[in-house]
């Protein structure tokens, strides 16, 4: 019984911590030009979600490419 509410505890404080609601700062590296976005009041799913890299079509027969990482 101890070991079952022993868990229970842990597990409601993992969730806790993984759902914080926070501001979340994505850095975006594009040509060594980094810029920032803040996310206010996002979990880190909503954070992670939305800071994503991609690539970008100059329409010349080049691409840019931004790399992003959540911070």
């Amino acid at each position: 019984m101890k070991n079952l509410s022993l868990f229970s505890i842990c597990a409601i404080a993992v969730i806790s911590v993984v759902a914080c609601k926070k501001d979340r700062v994505c850095e975006c590296t594009t040509e060594g030009v980094t810029d920032k976005v803040t996310y206010v009041d996002a979990t880190k799913r909503q954070g992670k979600a939305n800071c994503v890299s991609y690539t970008e079509d100059n329409g010349n027969g080049t691409s840019t490419k931004t790399e992003c990482k959540l911070k």
